[in-house]
């Protein structure tokens, strides 16, 4: 009865070792989806509403997509998000998404969180950095 003791209590050893990751692998693995989705949200953005405007102060809505590993208070949580950097650019593409009283919503940002194609292509890349972190542990 030992040796079944001794394997199950291996087991449950090499099963923790890959399930508890600490804040900064999770990070890792949630910045490896986030920055998949910023070159999605990038795309459509440029596709849907690239304009020739050239704004000296902001730039182009497009050109300002980016990753954040780190909560609003600098904090590493495991969480990643990607977004626009500055509130002009948040702002115009929650109009365009929503609409409003004088716009028609296009949806662009939804339609790209609820793509199935869009998820596969985050997962996947969270899995390959996830692959990376239990190689390097062993």
């Amino acid at each position: 009865m030992t040796g079944l003791d001794d394997a199950l209590e291996g087991w449950l050893k090499q099963v923790q070792n890959l399930a508890n990751l600490t804040l900064k692998e999770q990070a890792q693995i949630t910045k490896a989806g986030a920055d998949v989705f910023r070159d999605k949200l990038e795309e459509t953005t440029r596709k849907k509403h690239y304009s020739s405007h050239k704004d000296p102060v902001y730039g182009h809505m497009a050109d300002h997509v980016t990753v954040q590993a780190k909560d609003v208070d600098g904090q590493v949580t495991g969480v990643s998000t990607a977004g626009w950097d500055n509130h002009y650019h948040a702002s115009n593409a929650r109009r365009l998404n929503d609409g409003t009283k004088k716009y028609t919503a296009d949806h662009f940002v939804t339609e790209l969180q609820q793509s199935k194609e869009v998820l596969e292509e985050v997962l996947a890349a969270e899995k390959e950095e996830y692959q990376k972190i239990l190689r390097k542990r062993g």
